[in-house]
């Protein structure tokens, strides 16, 4: 599908390119210049989008590494747009009165959108897309076990949690069975199945603003992404603790309290031996360790540890690869919230596809008379996020998808 703006740059290329082929004599260098323009029309016919639009999107992903807001398409979605405009006036303090008119012509957002504004405590508006993007991209720099590519991150649109069920089949141990040709189907051995339920949990953070939002943009390149990183990174520190100890009844359930113990203790104090990694790598089962998602988790105390973990010879057991460190072809995540003490639960392996983390999208409220700030013309938002996790173990621990070593003491 070519976006309007491609389709009237290839109407142009291909009027210059005819013009130059119409010529009662094409020189080298004009055969050239139309071939040009025809393999710019056929890239154009490749990537959808034009010229143009591919240097926006090119600009997004360096704003993204720079901590500037993404860079609006001229045909993004109207309700996209007034979201993103009604948002900003929140932010900047306009009258809710005002807010609500707005919020009422747009019959887009209306339905939908559920943003209800900051008059009384049960206040606050929902944060549009972008500015979700980018507190997700702050919680996963925190903590990779925010981070879709790390586990299986079920993120809603708005700020809601309905509880989840999530369905699991023991993958150790299903096996297909053959039938004879007109024989009888005997009753298959069915595999074990749970039914994990995810509830939701409520976290906070409060950030103060100024009134001059708008003006304050000129200091952070864009308030709206320092304001969204700050959120992600607050919710990201805030809820990893739970993510990694939680006991799932007072709060999420932590992956090392979902994990199975995989009965390794490491050999000595403060230094690995090969055979450690060797031996938790084999106690999960081949299916979960061939996963997309296998992978380890560790602190940074015990990352260090392994970087320096050699041979007889000196040489590392496992050297970096592009910057990246990998156990027995595993990649390695380190997790703030892991302990590294002796022993301590240090280190984690498994499949963390099967470590579900469902999240509700940010709900901000706007207090203008916030104690300690309205004082000195500040403004408090405070962020609201529901989520919860959990293990998805079928076998309750025979063959878990996910175990833990303990460090040695």
């Amino acid at each position: 599908m070519l976006t309007p703006a491609a389709l009237r740059e290839i109407h142009a290329l291909q009027n210059q390119a005819t013009q130059i082929l119409n010529q009662r004599s094409v020189s080298r260098a004009d055969g050239k210049r139309a071939d040009l323009l025809i393999a710019k029309i056929a890239n154009i016919r490749q990537t959808g989008y034009s010229s143009d639009e591919i240097r926006q999107k090119l600009a997004n992903e360096i704003g993204r590494e720079i901590g500037k807001a993404p860079i609006d398409f001229d045909n993004a979605a109207p309700e996209q747009r007034m979201h993103e405009q009604i948002f900003r006036g929140f932010l900047c303090g306009k009258p809710d009165h005002e807010l609500e008119q707005e919020l009422r012509a747009t019959t887009l957002l209306a339905g939908t959108q559920t943003p209800i504004f900051s008059a009384g405590t049960a206040g606050g508006v929902l944060v549009p897309r972008a500015f979700s993007q980018k507190v997700a991209e702050g919680r996963a720099a925190i903590d990779p076990l925010f981070d879709e590519n790390v586990v299986t991150l079920i993120q809603e649109p708005n700020f809601s949690l309905p509880p989840l069920t999530i369905p699991g089949w023991d993958l150790s141990t299903i096996t297909a069975v053959k039938v004879a040709e007109a024989a009888q189907h005997n009753p298959d051995v069915v595999p074990a199945v749970n039914n994990d339920m995810l509830n939701r949990f409520t976290y906070r953070s409060t950030l103060a603003g100024s009134f001059e939002f708008e003006q304050d943009s000129k200091a952070y390149g864009d308030t709206n992404a320092a304001l969204a990183r700050a959120f992600g990174v607050a919710f990201g520190r805030g809820v990893s603790a739970d993510l990694v100890t939680g006991d799932g009844s007072t709060g999420p359930q932590g992956v090392l309290t979902g994990a199975a113990n995989s009965g390794v203790t490491t050999a000595a104090a403060g230094v690995f031996a090969l055979s450690d990694f060797t031996n938790i790598y084999f106690s999960v089962n081949k299916i979960y360790r061939e996963a997309p998602k296998a992978a380890w988790l560790m602190a940074d105390a015990t990352y260090k540890a392994v970087l320096n973990a050699k041979d007889a010879s000196g040489f590392p057991f496992f050297p970096l690869v592009n910057d990246e460190l990998r156990i027995l072809g595993k990649p390695v995540y380190v997790c703030p919230s892991m302990p590294s003490a002796a022993g301590s639960k240090g280190i984690i392996f498994g499949d963390l596809g099967a470590y579900f983390v469902h999240s509700s999208s940010l709900y901000i409220r706007r207090r203008l008379q916030y104690p300690g700030l309205v004082e000195f013309g500040k403004i408090a938002y405070t962020g609201l996020q529901m989520v919860d996790a959990i293990v998805d173990d079928p076998t309750n621990g025979t063959l878990p998808p996910i175990v833990y070593a303990t460090l040695h003491i």
